[in-house]
C-alpha cells in the first residue's frame, strides 16, 4: 500500500508540474518538431531509398539515422555555446561522403551480377550515418539559434523531441519503402538510384557551402 500511495503521489506531482507549465512545454514541443520536419523533409526521402534498397537492413538504418541526428545536436548546442566558428566552406567538405559512398555504391552494383555482394552491418550504420550528418548543414544552421535562446531544461526536452522525430521519420520512411507501388520499384531499382543521388546530394553540398571554389 505505501508502495501504490508513494507512485500516486509522484504522478500527481507530474501532471501538477505539467497543467502549470502547459503553455511553454507544448511551445516547445510543437517548435521542436516544426524545426525537425524543416529540415529533415530531404532526409526522409533518403531514408525511403535506404530502406527500399535490400542491401541495406532496416535496424542499422535505425542506428545510422539516430546516430547522425544525435551527432548533428551535438554539434548544435556546442557551436550554441561556443559561436559559430566553423565557415560553411569547410562544413561543406562533409558533402564528400555521400560522394564516396554512391560511388562505391555503383562499382558494388557492377560486381553484383556476378556476385551477391553484401555490406556489413558497421558499414551500413555509417554509411547512414555520415550522409544524414553530410545532409545536415540546414539542421545546424536551424538548431543552433534554437539551442542558443533554451535553458538546459529546454534543450533536454527539444533534444528528446528530436530523437522522437527521429524514430518517426524512419517509421514513415519503412512504410513508404513497404508501398506495394513503391516497394517494386525500390525494389527493382533502388540499389541503381541510390547511388546517384548520393552522388548528386554530395555535389549539391559542396556548390551550396561555396567548397568548390577551394577545389576549383
Amino acid at each position: 500500500m505505501e508502495c501504490i500511495r508513494y507512485f500516486s503521489s509522484v504522478i500527481s506531482t507530474c501532471i501538477f508540474v505539467l497543467q502549470s507549465q502547459t503553455l511553454p512545454i507544448l511551445e516547445l514541443i510543437l517548435t521542436s518538431a516544426l524545426a525537425f520536419i524543416a529540415t529533415n523533409i530531404d532526409d526522409l526521402f533518403l531514408l525511403t531509398l535506404f530502406f527500399g534498397d535490400r542491401h541495406y537492413k532496416s535496424p542499422n538504418i535505425y542506428i545510422g539515422q539516430i546516430m547522425g541526428i544525435g551527432v548533428l545536436i551535438g554539434i548544435s548546442i556546442i557551436i550554441s555555446y561556443a559561436g559559430n566558428f566553423i565557415s560553411p566552406v569547410f562544413i561543406g567538405f562533409l558533402g564528400l561522403f555521400p560522394i564516396y559512398l554512391g560511388v562505391k555504391q555503383l562499382f558494388n552494383n557492377e560486381d553484383e551480377e556476378n556476385e551477391n555482394i553484401s555490406i556489413s552491418p558497421k558499414n551500413m550504420i555509417i554509411g547512414v550515418a555520415l550522409v544524414t550528418i553530410a545532409n545536415g548543414g540546414d539542421n545546424v544552421g536551424v538548431y543552433v539559434p534554437l539551442f542558443a535562446a533554451l535553458s538546459s531544461f529546454e534543450k533536454i526536452g527539444m533534444v528528446g523531441v528530436f530523437l522522437l522525430m527521429t524514430l518517426l521519420w524512419c517509421v514513415i520512411a519503412n512504410y513508404l519503402s513497404n508501398h506495394p507501388l513503391l516497394k517494386l520499384t525500390l525494389s527493382k531499382y533502388g540499389h541503381r538510384i541510390t547511388p546517384f543521388i548520393l552522388i548528386l546530394l554530395g555535389i549539391y553540398l559542396l556548390y551550396e557551402n561555396k567548397t568548390l571554389s577551394l577545389l576549383f
